[in-house]
């Protein structure tokens, strides 16, 4: 038998790992998981500075204060693929393949050079034409102090190099990042901040990390929503589980103005967060799709679902967690189950968005009940010929509509005109264009606030009030589009004439 050595090529293999798929934010993602998962409580991103006859980007670091490093830890760090796939990681660890060091880093420069203080400052220094040149070997070096100068001199806590340990991963030609000019650069940096403040919510008050002195404000995408409880699946026989909670936003008319209502999108679109939030050990890994479960819909965008997945091997393997950690794939064990407890927030989200909630607690009674909400627009299915057409059609139950008709009853020719041209309506509603222009942020539902809603309902119970008695009026009202979205106190309750007792 023959037996032959087929190491491969340093310079080969690294190009490969290079073109992996990072972008500036996903790659500064993988460090900070890193420093998370080395406890670290403050996170500084810093590069050179501009003004400093220097006009374009030269080095950049991540600095933490977390545990540090070893010498030893640091060739482990520097070793790709680490301990392996396969080794048990701590509960807190966000990495997986022992890569994410190697690989984000080089997506972005060739030099990469790691400081550390654990009992002692060490260094080591992974150069990719040096690599090339002279093989799988690293260097420290001579003077690491020089290097820890220049840091400090951009860095807003100074006083993070005096700690018992920290750590600085340090990058050097840059030759995948592309500035046309400093602003240009500064506008990228503030996309990786907003990338920041929706991936790591979830560690708001435990890590402050700040780009170039500016702190990452956490948003958190379901701070304003109606939330479901939180349930557990078991995905194995051990007894693992990954967690489910659903969240519908609210609709535009429980806010005062069009600031509040957007700011439950403040990053990306309605549509574009519609759908998935999945997180690994409290770090977002994937937003915004069905995942393939479901298609993307108009009339979802209010609706978010929350999975938490661990970071054991089985969870990886079965969710098809990727090396940079920005995709996933549902297995086929969850789907069911899944899409059975989507189907639910599909709804509601779907009810809100159309009626404001479909169904409406009115706390004004005495004894608090549920009615269905009327909405003005029914969205139906009609078999015919080809199959089944699905359209929206005027409610002709509405209360305003069923209340002009029956007015009257006694000119049938007036009320079949009346009907004919609320089919006119249904039939060349230009429902393509307006879905269009919606998803393009071109057009949108007059927002109208709770005092014009109000001053609308007291003429129409003016009209009621001709034929029934307040209360009934009152009642019927209260249950249609779009007053269900009205608040009544007392002041208000007197002033239209309703006997709370008998609500």
């Amino acid at each position: 038998m023959s037996k032959f050595k087929i190491e491969p090529k340093p310079g080969s293999i690294l190009g490969s790992l290079r073109s992996i798929g990072y972008n500036l934010k996903t790659a500064l993602s993988d460090i900070i998981d890193n420093s998370i998962a080395a406890e670290a409580k403050r996170i500084e991103i810093v590069n050179n500075d501009f003004n400093e006859n220097i006009d374009h980007l030269e080095w950049m670091a991540i600095i933490d204060d977390g545990l540090g490093m070893t010498i030893e830890d640091m060739i482990k760090a520097l070793t790709l693929g680490g301990e392996g796939i396969e080794r048990e990681r701590n509960t807190e660890d966000l990495g997986r393949f022992g890569l994410g060091l190697k690989t984000a880093s080089f997506s972005q420069c060739r030099k990469l050079t790691l400081i550390s203080k654990k009992e002692m400052i060490s260094s080591l220094v992974f150069d990719l034409d040096y690599v090339d040149k002279n093989g799988w070997e690293v260097y420290s070096l001579d003077c690491p102090e020089l290097l820890i100068e220049k840091i400090i001199s951009r860095v807003e806590n100074k006083d993070i190099f005096d700690n018992k340990s920290w750590t600085v991963v340090y990058w050097e030609n840059l030759d995948k990042i592309q500035i046309a000019s400093t602003s240009s650069f500064y506008s990228e940096l503030s996309k990786v901040r907003n990338h920041f403040e929706l991936i790591y919510h979830k560690f708001k008050n435990i890590v402050d990390i700040r780009l170039n002195g500016t702190s990452v404000n956490y948003w958190d995408p379901y701070v304003t929503a109606i939330s479901s409880q939180t349930k557990l699946f078991k995905y194995n026989s051990e007894g693992d589980t990954y967690s489910l909670k659903g969240h519908v936003l609210k609709h535009s008319s429980e806010f005062q103005n069009k600031n509040e209502y957007e700011n439950q999108s403040k990053i990306g679109t309605f549509n574009q967060n519609q759908g998935f939030f999945i997180y690994r050990n409290n770090r977002l890994i994937y937003r915004g799709s069905w995942l393939g479960l479901f298609n993307k819909e108009h009339h979802y965008i209010l609706a978010r679902v929350e999975i938490n997945l661990s970071n054991r091997l089985e969870s990886d393997l079965a969710w098809g967690v990727n090396i940079s950690k920005s995709s996933v794939s549902i297995p086929r064990f969850a789907e069911a189950d899944i899409r059975a407890e989507s189907n639910k927030i599909r709804v509601e989200a779907n009810n809100t968005f159309r009626f404001h909630g479909g169904v409406k607690k009115h706390k004004i009674r005495k004894n608090s009940s549920e009615s269905e909400i009327q909405p003005i627009w029914n969205f139906e299915s009609k078999g015919v010929k080809t199959g089944v057409k699905n359209q929206y059609k005027i409610n002709i139950k509405h209360p305003l509509f069923d209340g002009f008709l029956k007015r009257l009853a006694s000119d049938k020719s007036t009320q079949n005109e009346f009907k004919q041209i609320l089919k006119y309506i249904e039939n060349y509603l230009p429902v393509d264009n307006i879905f269009a222009r919606k998803a393009n942020n071109e057009v949108e539902q007059p927002l109208e606030d709770d005092h014009d809603i109000y001053e609308k309902f007291k003429g129409i119970m003016e009209i009621y009030k001709i034929s029934m008695n307040v209360n009934t009026a009152f009642n019927t009202l209260i249950n249609i589009e779009p007053f269900n979205t009205l608040s009544f106190d007392k002041e208000r309750l007197i002033e239209l004439g309703v006997d709370k007792d008998k609500l």
